[in-house]
């Protein structure tokens, strides 16, 4: 069952995935957001930030540990980390500056890196079958 895992989603797919999600998300951080529903659950943004953040590390980490390479699975997750963190910083800066009805918050910077942590344990937990 574990080897048709692996043989059903190889690197190119995987690629697609991680570029597909990363571009759908970047949307929809950086569209500026005019009427819509008004959600009412507390924390619910920042519990959001946390699931893209978490999601984007597991499809980023499926990728680059499905390739047959030799890197080490630690230094390369953490380098995934630094890098996912970066662009969470730099949406935040975007939306901050460029896009009038959204802003910056700390706390969508914590709960991006709490996603990361997430993600990390998820990407551990389940590294058989995932690569």
């Amino acid at each position: 069952m574990k080897q048709g895992i692996k043989n059903l989603l190889e690197p190119k797919l995987l690629l697609g995935i991680a570029f597909g999600y990363t571009l759908l998300i970047t949307l929809a951080l950086l569209l500026p957001i005019t009427g819509g529903p008004n959600i009412e659950i507390p924390f619910a943004d920042k519990m959001l930030h946390l699931v893209i953040n978490a999601g984007l590390l597991v499809v980023w980490a499926s990728y680059l540990f499905s390739r047959n390479t030799k890197a080490k699975k630690l230094p390369t997750l953490a380098l995934l980390f630094g890098c996912i963190f970066i662009y969470g910083i730099l949406i935040e800066v975007i939306q901050e500056s460029l896009i009038s009805t959204r802003g910056a918050e700390i706390f969508d910077v914590v709960a991006n890196v709490c996603g990361l942590f997430l993600g990390s344990f998820v990407v551990k937990v389940s590294k058989k079958i995932i690569y």
